[in-house]
């Protein structure tokens, strides 16, 4: 290949990558034996397994559910998995409510575990779409929505997702939030989040865990409610239970359908 073509092809593949990512090309003899895995498992088997691999990476994923639902539960178990997986986590603590005895018992490690405390959810939005820039982190948890964000705060956020989505394309980067509601199947919102999602995933309390009359834990329904590579409106339940350290497993052998949302 002459100086000119071969100047010409990686103007263009600079180009290309600029727009859609590192990975959109890469050299035929790099070929799969380092390609990266493309999802990022919830510690829920069934889940992933209705997801396709788990929660796909380089895209927004919201976690949508009342108070104990098990959402907060599987995002601890997402950043542990990632830890594992030698990736850096960052937890975005938009109303300095964070947990660190929760995530500790969900096998979250604290010391390489990155805590940002913004002074309201308009700074969280802000510190989110700087991480996103710097391409430092391999899993974002930005908690969390609730039902009285409006105003600044929700043109501060509606601003942002596009800008999230584009960086998020170039990077392998997963970024979670979650979302709180007051009660089920109240999402107080409107479209544009729900829109720029690629992955959703609904969770309704269904039942206490009782082992000699002592609550261990309860089971949850998690709803696939939208999931641009895979099926949505299909529903597994969760068992996650308290007793040396919090455990969560998909329960097998059953299957409920729920409505896309």
């Amino acid at each position: 290949m002459d100086r000119n073509r071969k100047r010409r092809m990686e103007q263009t593949v600079a180009v290309i990558q600029g727009r859609w990512g590192l990975r959109a090309l890469r050299p035929a003899a790099q070929a799969d034996v380092v390609a990266e895995p493309t999802a990022l498992s919830t510690g829920f088997a069934n889940l992933d397994h209705a997801l396709g691999g788990g929660l796909p990476r380089g895209h927004i994923a919201e976690l949508v559910g009342t108070g104990t639902a098990g959402q907060m539960t599987l995002a601890a178990k997402t950043l542990q998995i990632a830890q594992e997986a030698g990736q850096s986590v960052v937890y975005v603590d938009a109303w300095q409510s964070i947990d660190l005895d929760f995530l500790a018992r969900c096998g979250v490690h604290l010391e390489p575990l990155v805590v940002l405390r913004p002074a309201g959810l308009v700074q969280a939005i802000e510190m989110t779409g700087d991480l996103l820039r710097g391409r430092g982190a391999g899993v974002i948890v930005l908690d969390r929505l609730h039902p009285l964000i409006a105003g600044a705060e929700l043109a501060a956020l509606n601003r942002a997702l596009p800008e999230w989505n584009a960086l998020l394309a170039r990077t392998l980067a997963t970024l979670l939030i979650v979302t709180e509601t007051v009660v089920p199947d109240d999402y107080p919102y409107g479209p544009t989040l729900p829109h720029m999602s690629y992955t959703r995933l609904g969770f309704a309390w269904q039942r206490w865990l009782y082992q000699r009359r002592r609550c261990i834990g309860f089971v949850a329904l998690a709803t696939v409610l939208k999931h641009r590579s895979g099926r949505s409106g299909v529903a597994r339940p969760i068992e996650i239970t308290f007793h040396n350290g919090i455990r969560g497993v998909g329960l097998r052998g059953v299957e409920l359908r729920g409505v896309e949302r």
